[in-house]
């Protein structure tokens, strides 16, 4: 398990690319697990109303199918476990870096008229998390899909667009861990 975490971490800084984690798809599954119980915890945590559970299968469902809709289009399905083990796995450690910040902002996103300084100052610092989440994702796309770095971070940003779109459909956040 250490040697994972520590290419895991290599994947976050850019070293490494989803080719390098093990093709395991009881990790995969493992990581889904994860992901799904740290949005419970999330939820629980800030008292988001709704069904959380249902929405994290969904949103899960959502970016796997769509990964191994791509995945297949490129001619590289048998990359998919790989991948899917490398986007679930980031996107966990980037919500557990993003927890601190959100509950110090209360939880739910503040409209424009009752945002306080201190939320502003919260979101200033939560942007750079949002857009190395983003060049992260963007990296393991390239490198799954055989694309140049650009064109992965199309996708990445319309796939975060989308799945934020998803979320919004849902009554709550999306669901990307």
């Amino acid at each position: 398990m250490p040697a994972f975490l520590f290419v895991l971490r290599d994947v976050i800084l850019l070293r490494r690319g989803p080719q390098d984690l093990p093709y395991s798809p009881r990790l995969l599954a493992a990581a889904c697990g994860v992901s799904l119980l740290l949005q419970l915890a999330i939820a629980g945590v800030l008292a988001i109303p709704g069904d959380a559970l249902g929405a994290g299968l969904i949103g899960l469902a959502f970016n796997l199918g769509v990964l191994y809709l791509f995945l297949n289009l490129r001619g590289v399905r048998s990359r998919f476990v790989q991948a899917a083990l490398a986007l679930t796995s980031c996107a966990i450690v980037f919500a557990i870096l993003s927890v601190p910040i959100v509950i110090l902002a209360g939880g739910k996103p503040p409209t424009p008229e009752t945002m306080t300084p201190l939320q502003a100052l919260l979101g200033l610092l939560a942007l750079p998390v949002v857009v190395w989440k983003l060049i992260v994702d963007a990296h393991i796309l390239r490198h799954s899909l055989n694309l140049p770095f650009a064109a992965g971070l199309l996708i990445a940003l319309f796939w975060i667009v989308a799945e934020v779109s998803l979320g919004a459909a849902l009554g709550g956040p999306a669901a990307g861990a």
